[in-house]
């Protein structure tokens, strides 16, 4: 496919239901006075992407898909201070907002009932070029690689899930549910914390497993036996869960797993109503709470903590491909062969 300097390859989700994603040129976007042009590096895909695909997730199309991305800056708006072209960056989702909501006013704009998100609601990341307002962007250091700056999206959901809505201590011993790229990284950031962690799957999570624990958990099972909780947290139960699968057997044993007064935090998203033992609320005075996104200060934590070290990510990149061999990419996720698969519109460059 061959474009001029005014166009550029992208992925887009043409119309609604099952299918009718196409690559194809599209015209390259043109930075507001501030907004930011970025040449992508790398860019995830997610489980949203695979629901965008099969018509089970909210989309506007025609929109370009992805949202979890690295890249450069190629331009930048004329009002734009804080970037300059040849930065390194990230961006959060969140690429159109109201700005005088409570939510926008917290720093919680992915509650603003007006938000629309890169990937989604507006252009995405799938493309050679995406262009996102200034407030969102995220310098990245040299030291962080284009690859693993784009895991940079669903770490700070992982730290928001357990170092904010769910308030690890390092004295605790907690429960991920699933450990797929949300629970690998959620791992991480309950280690980060000084806190032990248990990771659960399924008996096909085998392989995945065996990464969670090479990456730090401390123990991990396939099928959860409330004896083997018991006999890991000395017959108390664990002082916090975290689901990252939203589905409803992982959600009742998380409940069940749980010490009196302990809490649990649902990061995984489903659609699906679900029965739970709702009389465990009450019996063991358990908290529920849910969370969504992430804030700034979360991709904050993530750059820091990958920069540094102090969190393994780069393992979980399973898969590599070119934007035009985005239909095996795809696959291979669905069929969870990978933990995190990335594509690369501009090309596998040098310096990833």
């Amino acid at each position: 496919m061959q474009q001029g300097d005014d166009r550029m390859k992208a992925l887009l989700k043409m119309k609604a239901g099952e299918g009718n994603v196409v690559l194809k040129e599209v015209p390259k976007p043109v930075p507001g006075d501030q907004e930011v042009l970025i040449r992508v590096a790398a860019a995830g895909i997610c489980g949203t992407d695979i629901k965008i695909l099969h018509g089970q997730a909210w989309s506007n199309p025609p929109v370009v898909l992805g949202h979890e991305y690295s890249g450069t800056v190629e331009a930048v708006g004329k009002n734009v201070t804080s970037v300059v072209p040849g930065d390194r960056v990230v961006s959060e989702t969140a690429q159109q907002i109201c700005g005088t909501c409570e939510f926008c006013n917290t720093g919680h704009q992915l509650m603003c009932r007006q938000r629309l998100s890169i990937g989604y609601g507006v252009d995405g990341a799938f493309a050679e070029y995406i262009a996102v307002r200034e407030g969102i962007v995220h310098k990245i250091p040299d030291e962080l690689s284009f690859d693993m700056a784009a895991l940079c999206e669903p770490f700070a959901v992982a730290l928001h899930g357990t170092w904010d809505t769910g308030e690890i201590l390092p004295t605790d011993k907690v429960l991920v549910m699933g450990p797929g790229t949300i629970g690998q990284l959620a791992v991480q950031a309950v280690k980060a914390k000084g806190a032990q962690v248990i990771l659960a799957g399924t008996p096909r999570d085998r392989e995945r497993l065996k990464i969670g624990e090479d990456l730090g958990a401390d123990y991990t099972c396939t099928d959860i036996s409330m004896d083997r909780i018991m006999e890991l947290t000395n017959g108390k139960g664990v002082d916090a869960a975290v689901d990252c699968t939203g589905a409803a057997p992982a959600v009742r044993n998380a409940m069940q797993a749980l010490k009196n007064r302990g809490r649990m935090v649902q990061i995984g998203l489903t659609s699906r109503n679900m029965e739970i033992e709702y009389g465990l609320l009450t019996q063991k005075e358990i908290s529920i709470i849910g969370s969504f996104g992430h804030q700034w200060h979360n991709w904050e934590q993530a750059i820091s903590l990958m920069a540094s070290g102090k969190a393994r990510i780069g393992e979980l990149i399973t898969g590599r491909y070119e934007l035009e061999e985005w239909e095996t990419a795809f696959e291979e996720m669905e069929n969870q062969k990978g933990i995190k698969i990335l594509i690369y519109p501009n090309g596998r460059e040098k310096k990833t």
